[in-house]
């Protein structure tokens, strides 16, 4: 038992991850969150940091990408409505 208490010990963050995924499922909790947070806690301070970085970018640029993508979509279809209408 001291063998496998080790190994796990030991375990790359990809493997303690699917571990705590396996446990939280076995409890009746959702096994993505216990995933997620082990993975997260095997990360390195730095990595933890451009995480959060990455994150918050997402979350500021998010509302500005779908903006653009409505903007998009309404010079293409007044582009269309003024094709359509010089055709007849």
């Amino acid at each position: 038992m001291n063998k496998l208490a080790d190994a796990i010990a030991n375990a790359s963050p990809g493997i303690k991850a699917a571990l705590k995924g396996i446990s939280a499922a076995l409890k009746g909790k959702n096994p993505l969150w216990g995933a997620i947070k082990a993975a997260v806690f095997g990360l390195s301070f730095k990595t933890k940091i451009i995480l959060v970085l990455v994150v918050a970018l997402a979350l500021l640029l998010g509302p500005v990408l779908l903006v653009v993508l409505l903007l998009a979509l309404i010079v293409d279809g007044v582009v269309a409505a003024v094709r359509a209408a010089g055709r007849s």
